[in-house]
């Protein structure tokens, strides 16, 4: 009966490792900040930034994601008051794609962007 439950638990350890490991995460590039967050879903090429507050007054908070790849074409998605807009980006299949996003503040404000993060297309 001990053996059982042994090869039961250790399969289920496996069972987990496998399906862990399986899972395409890591293939999704994110980067956020205090205002806003981006993703890129490589099944698609879709990028989707999500701008956490609204402001209704024109020229305040605004976030936007800039993003390049590693074959030299780069872009920028939405200047988002507030909510969620996806871009559709058609870029080359089994490249890289590098992204961030940035919230802008007035006209006299610094730019606050956040880190870089880079995927596979």
């Amino acid at each position: 009966m001990k053996v059982i439950r042994m090869l039961a638990i250790s399969g289920a350890m496996v069972a987990a490792l496998v399906t862990g490991t399986a899972a395409p995460a890591s293939a999704d590039a994110f980067s956020s900040n205090a205002y806003g967050s981006v993703n890129f879903q490589s099944s698609g090429d879709y990028i989707t930034l999500t701008h956490y507050t609204y402001d209704p007054y024109p020229g305040f908070y605004a976030s936007y994601a800039e993003w390049y790849t590693d074959y030299g074409r780069t872009g920028i998605c939405g200047d988002n008051i507030g909510g969620r807009i996806g871009c559709n980006e058609d870029v080359a299949e089994k490249r890289w794609i590098t992204i961030r996003v940035c919230t802008r503040y007035g006209v006299f404000n610094q730019v606050t962007c956040g880190a870089w993060d880079t995927s596979r297309t």
